[in-house]
């Protein structure tokens, strides 16, 4: 085996792994609030990363089950009367991934996003 072979067998394994907590999670705390919504949200749990989403209804669902979200909208279809906490810039991180799997400037295994 290759290094390069090495490096993508372990990655795949770790996300296959990575995979399988996140589905047991879901079944363990989440699946139960979505199904059956508490009247006001629970705790967020600090160790999810939470996920980023566009629809309202799936922020709303989501936010009732106590897990992070993050309501992606640009300035113009914000209302008045929306609760906004912090106004957040989007950033690329260019180099971070990337430079892990560079070989002369070009990043293998896996293909630029």
């Amino acid at each position: 085996l290759l290094f390069r072979d090495l490096i993508v067998f372990i990655v795949q394994f770790q996300c296959k792994l990575l995979d399988i907590c996140t589905l047991l999670n879901y079944i363990e705390f989440v699946h139960l609030l979505l199904r059956s919504p508490p009247p006001c949200p629970p705790h967020v749990n600090g160790n999810w990363m939470g996920c980023f989403t566009k629809n309202m209804e799936v922020c709303g669902a989501l936010y009732f089950a106590g897990v992070p979200v993050w309501l992606v909208r640009s300035e113009a279809y914000i209302s008045l009367t929306m609760n906004v906490v912090h106004l957040v810039c989007l950033t690329y991180p260019d180099g971070i991934i990337r430079a892990m799997y560079t070989e002369n400037g070009v990043a293998k295994p896996f293909p630029s996003i």
